[in-house]
């Protein structure tokens, strides 16, 4: 990522800029050591943005990489996890009028290629957001995860929490991997459990992980592990989402990973 961008942008200083679109990462995810510094330099760069056009709230909307199972972009998991920690940033100097879309159901079964499908299903995501924005009204997002904390009861299992206001009604949903999903099609009801979760306990070896719902929370398990460390969600370059996680505004949950307290 080029993190000094005010000499790309510099002749657009002085106009009004309503906000920022941002779908970018691919080229990051090509190396562990780009990928490990892209929270960093993507801060920096919004924090850029800003200062030049003088706006410390300018609006700022962001794409998580979408699934991709082709060659070269192999660190794309890392990268995902970092975007999700923007939202909660110290770099960054204000979060306001913040968002990022999950996009790792919206490519229509094309995550082969670098450019999928679907990008119809993701401005509509990064629209609603805007929208709400201006009209100052709750800004519309996936269940976005806070902490995990392990069962006393058992070990083998943890509880993952969720921020307030984005964790209503979580459900486990289908996405609609055809060319014919659409933005209110993009998913549909199923009695699949949530597919897509690992655990670890002190070794580090991820071991896969049943995980059901528990009003706004999750309850994660496995019967290999003894004491949970870690938990990670789809945490694979083209993960298998047969079952994931939405909310009550058929937005999904993003990919995380999340160390396991006491």
């Amino acid at each position: 990522m080029e993190t000094s961008i005010k000499n790309r942008i510099a002749p657009l200083q002085g106009l009004a800029v309503a906000g920022v679109l941002w779908y970018q990462g691919e080229d990051d995810s090509g190396t562990m050591d780009s990928a490990l510094r892209y929270n960093i330099s993507f801060a920096t760069l919004i924090n850029d943005y800003r200062d030049l056009f003088n706006d410390e709230t300018l609006p700022f909307f962001y794409v998580q990489l979408a699934r991709y199972d082709g060659y070269g972009y192999i660190y794309n998991t890392i990268v995902r996890n970092a975007q999700l920690s923007i939202l909660d940033s110290s770099v960054i100097a204000s979060h306001k009028n913040l968002g990022m879309t999950v996009s790792i159901d919206t490519d229509k079964g094309t995550s082969k290629a670098i450019h999928p499908l679907g990008k119809e299903i993701v401005a509509q995501r990064m629209a609603n957001q805007w929208i709400a924005m201006n009209e100052h009204t709750t800004v519309p997002s996936g269940p976005l995860p806070k902490e995990a904390h392990l069962d006393p009861k058992d070990q083998s299992t943890a509880i993952v929490t969720f921020k307030t206001g984005a964790n209503v009604k979580l459900q486990a949903k289908r996405p609609n991997y055809t060319t014919n999903a659409t933005f209110d099609t993009i998913a549909s009801a199923t009695n699949t459990p949530p597919s897509g979760f690992q655990v670890a306990d002190g070794d580090g070896v991820m071991h896969n992980a049943t995980a059901t719902i528990a009003g706004d929370a999750l309850r994660v398990h496995s019967n290999e592990v003894n004491h949970i460390t870690q938990i990670q969600y789809l945490w694979k370059s083209n993960p298998d989402c047969s079952s994931i996680i939405y909310n009550s505004s058929y937005l999904p949950l993003s990919p995380f990973t999340l160390n396991v307290n006491r």
